[in-house]
């Protein structure tokens, strides 16, 4: 994959999830907005540990496996935020999540970190397991 120059999206989706600790952190102080709220234990591990890693995956891919399991792994984080958001009522933290979901369809992003092939999964793991 080379070097290739990191778009807006990513770039700001990135950022936004390394400012997640920060975010929870002052939900402490009274900060609300969207899934951030200091009364739920689950809240720490996601902004405090998945957020940033989830940010680090986005921000060297490195290979396109990597830029594809980067890809993957922010769907999986912004689809937890989603379902987190509806469960609690929390209609900006869907609106978000979504708005993020819909700029990752971008060119630019798609190029920069690509979408899992299940053929090449399927393969990679029968590699794995001794099949042909």
């Amino acid at each position: 994959m080379g070097d290739p120059q990191r778009p807006w999206v990513i770039t700001a989706l990135a950022l936004g999830l390394f400012l997640a600790p920060a975010l929870q952190a002052a939900s402490l102080a009274g900060f609300r907005a969207l899934n951030f709220a200091p009364d739920r234990p689950w809240n720490y591990l996601a902004y405090g540990l998945a957020a940033p890693y989830v940010g680090m995956l986005l921000w060297r891919p490195g290979t396109r496996e990597a830029g594809a399991r980067c890809r993957f792994a922010a769907y999986v984080f912004l689809s937890h935020e989603i379902v987190r958001g509806l469960h609690f009522r929390h209609w900006d933290a869907v609106a978000v999540a979504l708005a993020w979901i819909a700029l990752l369809q971008f060119p630019a992003a798609r190029r920069y970190a690509p979408s899992l092939r299940p053929a090449e999964i399927r393969a990679r793991l029968s590699g794995y397991l001794g099949r042909r």
